[in-house]
């Protein structure tokens, strides 16, 4: 009587095994395929650069000028024309305007006084 109630649960106890052991052989598997096409993805940039320095080293060799980057150079220009205009509007405003205007204000009261007392 043991026997047949253990062996439906041995025999259950089995089958669910199995069934969970399915299942995780195809997370695996999915898993695998997802980290094969990472490291297919990353191979092939690899060799994209690869090939890119090769040419490049080719073209220095055979005495060609290296290209010119022109994205670099348009970073550069944008970096400082924003460098330029942090500092503009930094000084703008700034005590040395302030003495500046004043300055002008007394060399052009003192100019009205000399045409005064010479006219």
């Amino acid at each position: 009587m043991f026997r047949t109630r253990d062996n439906g649960l041995a025999s259950t106890t089995w089958h669910e095994f199995m069934k969970g052991l399915g299942n995780t052989r195809d997370v695996a598997a999915e898993r695998a395929k997802e980290r094969a096409g990472t490291v297919r993805d990353a191979l092939s940039d690899t060799g994209v650069e690869a090939r890119r320095r090769s040419s490049l080293a080719l073209d220095m060799l055979a005495g060609k000028p290296a290209p010119i980057r022109w994205g670099w150079v348009a970073a550069a220009a944008g970096v400082g024309v924003l460098a330029g205009f942090a500092v503009a509007e930094l000084l703008r405003g700034h005590p040395v305007d302030e003495a500046v205007a004043s300055l002008r204000r007394q060399l052009s009261h003192a100019h009205d006084k000399v045409e005064e007392s010479v006219g």
